[in-house]
């Protein structure tokens, strides 16, 4: 890319050096603007930030989709380790679990999942919580109803959207 630049460069300065030589003005304006076309197009590829391929995003999501994180699972449930405590949620248990978006001021939003049981409610934050990816997958897999397309529903003033996942039919 560099040697591009310094190539066009080069063809720039003598086209501008000997401007007057050449008999139509018309082929002059004409290197004069594909050189600086071709120096814009190259200095901008070159202070992009890199692209990603398909392959590379696919194998970074197969990694998400595998990556336990702070989470063990089991038949009957799966373990999570925060601050220093291990906690055992079994399947069963779960009374329902909802995704969550926050507006945040200083961020663009904020969202994770609350999952509810009999005894307690726990938050996972989608950005500090590793392994959540699995986390959302296997309980849509171990959950009898998952539902992907409930609608969200706004909770307060300042923006909070919850929509619902999943919830334990009581019999």
């Amino acid at each position: 890319m560099k040697k591009i630049i310094a190539a066009t460069s080069l063809v720039l300065v003598l086209t501008l050096y000997n401007y007057p030589v050449y008999d139509d003005k018309k082929i002059t304006f004409a290197i004069i603007f594909l050189c600086f076309v071709v120096l814009v197009f190259s200095i901008a590829k070159l202070y992009s930030l890199e692209e990603k391929g398909y392959d590379t995003f696919e194998k970074e999501m197969d990694s998400l989709h595998t990556f336990d994180g702070i989470f063990q699972y089991t038949k009957d449930g799966f373990y999570f380790k925060q601050n220093k405590e291990t906690e055992f949620i079994k399947w069963d248990e779960i009374i329902s679990v909802y995704s969550f978006i926050i507006p945040s001021p200083f961020d663009k939003k904020q969202s994770g999942l609350e999952i509810i049981t009999n005894e307690k409610c726990y938050e996972f934050d989608h950005k500090v919580t590793p392994g959540i990816v699995k986390l959302t997958d296997q309980l849509s897999s171990n959950l009898p109803t998952w539902e992907l397309d409930s609608l969200s529903v706004r909770i307060n003033n300042f923006g909070l959207e919850k929509t619902k996942l999943y919830e334990k039919r009581l019999a």
